[in-house]
């Protein structure tokens, strides 16, 4: 019996099927299943709290979404959210990554410690920040006191606009690292002979940054741009963690899992799944058109 399954797992394409089934059968299971079972809920008048009232409800669903008013403010909420969140992180990522570029004592530790923002958990983020946030102890109320900015102490994230803002400082302290890595890896890999010949060429400092760093920059910030899009709209554990299903922090993955999970609407949760992944998968196919594309340099 051994003789025989080694001798059949010495054949290479033997050898490939056994390693590659398991993983197909898991991502049938817990992958695809689920997701063909989400798009026939989709097509029915489905309240796991009212299971006999389940039928055939057709694109219905897709049309109440489309029609919902809370749905249209949390669409128009992550918009503001995405483009203030992308800007602020290439920003300060860019700016962060010019730094570490430089030769100065202890740049080394510097770059380990500029990652601790991305490795902390969403949740203890979100957590963190809302202990900080904390309108009867937290530790921004305390410190603004302390300065004479404020006489008494603000719930911040009782003030809807603030809140959002604030949102949105948390997705920035925890995506901006990452993005910074990415850059700093693109301007170490810039040859220094570059910067050497826009000099003789009599190019000043703004030229050569101009010229050199951002045009060697130019294929992976448009990477960058598409990967935080997608990390800003589908952001959750940090906003869930901050406000829970609070309407001024509300974007549709926090609807879409109140919906869902807390009224009970597999229907029309799945229908508004169904139309957040359209809008992903778009985004996803640019950020894999860019990936694939010959750098234009």
């Amino acid at each position: 019996m051994k003789k025989s399954l080694s001798s059949w797992l010495d054949n290479k394409e033997h050898l490939a099927f056994t390693i590659i089934i398991p993983t197909v059968l898991l991502l049938i299971a817990f992958a695809y299943y689920p997701a063909i079972q989400s798009l026939r809920f989709s097509f029915l008048k489905y309240n796991i709290k009212r299971l006999s009232h389940v039928r055939f409800y057709g694109l219905k669903n897709y049309l109440h979404v489309l029609q919902d008013p809370v749905f249209l403010s949390s669409v128009l909420r992550v918009t503001y959210f995405m483009i203030v969140a992308t800007t602020t992180v290439l920003l300060i990522a860019l700016g962060i990554a010019l730094v570490l570029n430089q030769k100065f004592p202890g740049r080394s530790v510097l770059r380990a410690m500029i990652i601790i923002p991305w490795a902390i958990p969403p949740v203890v983020n979100g957590q963190l920040w809302k202990w900080i946030f904390n309108g009867d102890y937290g530790a921004l109320n305390g410190l603004l006191f302390q300065l004479g900015i404020i006489h008494q102490y603000q719930f911040w994230l009782k003030q809807p606009f603030i809140a959002l803002n604030f949102a949105i400082f948390i997705f920035v302290w925890r995506y901006t690292p990452f993005i910074s890595i990415l850059f700093l890896g693109v301007l170490q890999s810039i040859p220094e002979q570059l910067y050497e010949a826009a000099m003789v060429d009599g190019a000043g400092v703004l030229m050569r940054f101009y010229h050199v760093t951002l045009a060697s920059l130019r294929r992976i910030g448009g990477i960058a741009v598409i990967l935080t899009l997608i990390a800003s709209f589908s952001v959750f554990d940090g906003i869930y963690a901050l406000t829970g299903f609070d309407e001024a922090t509300k974007t549709p993955m926090i609807y879409n899992y109140e919906v869902t999970f807390d009224m009970g609407r597999f229907g029309k949760g799945s229908a508004m799944a169904y139309l957040v992944g359209i809008f992903l998968m778009a985004l996803t196919f640019v950020y894999i058109r860019m990936s694939f594309r010959k750098d234009a340099r």
